[in-house]
């Protein structure tokens, strides 16, 4: 299963690297950013599952990246934790304002921080049930059995295949570039290239038979599972 990647952007070196550490020993991926350019940057690329913003930064600053965020229909559903090392009503309200999903004050327990994370991680799943099985118009995957189905009708795909649709279900709708494919998927194995990645999907589209023409090659940007086309009769 892919883990949760989460991404992190404060200016301030010793704060990135404590969330860092608190949240790698609990066996998630982090992405450490110290600015907002970097971290929109890296944000558009990576398709966090979830993003933990400073308030006061340099250039733009943590609210200004989460409206950036909002506003664009590719992040506007990634959960927000606002940080600041002020308790004021005012910045929390205008970070709420704009769609942040939670708010901590700097200093914070390092226990209360995971706990939120997992929190809101859990709130905002929409697609694993309590039996870890996600479903999609006739399509069925378990997930602890990684098995496939379509139609009641088990489909076979091999590890990576079965990897690749995994990620499509979970990113609906969002356009995934071969490099976020690559660093999800592949996790930047050097003998994984692009032409590599291209088979994998010609692949897994063969084994969905009419069911994946779902997977939309969009030109020039990457891939995009559009759960609402039509399969062809």
């Amino acid at each position: 299963m892919i883990e949760n990647k989460i991404i992190i952007v404060d200016d301030e070196e010793n704060i990135r690297e404590l969330v860092a550490d608190l949240l790698e020993a609990e066996k998630f991926r982090v992405i450490k950013c110290s600015n907002t350019d970097e971290g929109y940057k890296r944000i558009l690329k990576s398709k966090p599952d979830l993003a933990i913003l400073d308030v006061k930064m340099p250039q733009i600053g943590g609210i200004e990246l989460c409206r950036l965020l909002r506003e664009n229909p590719e992040t506007k559903n990634i959960p927000v934790i606002m940080l600041t090392v002020e308790s004021t009503e005012t910045d929390k309200v205008i970070g709420l304002g704009v769609g942040a999903d939670d708010y901590m004050t700097k200093p914070f327990s390092n226990k209360e921080l995971v706990a939120r994370v997992r929190a809101l991680l859990r709130r905002v799943s929409r697609t694993e049930t309590n039996n870890n099985v996600i479903e999609a118009d006739g399509l069925e995957m378990n997930l602890e059995a990684r098995t496939v189905s379509i139609n009641s009708e088990e489909i076979k795909l091999r590890p990576k295949e079965f990897d690749l649709l995994h990620m499509f279900l979970l990113k609906q709708n969002v356009v995934l570039t071969r490099d976020f494919i690559l660093e999800n998927v592949f996790e930047y194995n050097v003998a994984v290239t692009t032409r590599t990645i291209d088979t994998h999907i010609k692949n897994l589209r063969k084994a969905l038979g009419s069911w994946g023409d779902k997977i939309v090659t969009i030109f020039g940007r990457g891939f995009k599972f559009v759960p609402d086309i039509k399969k062809k009769k």
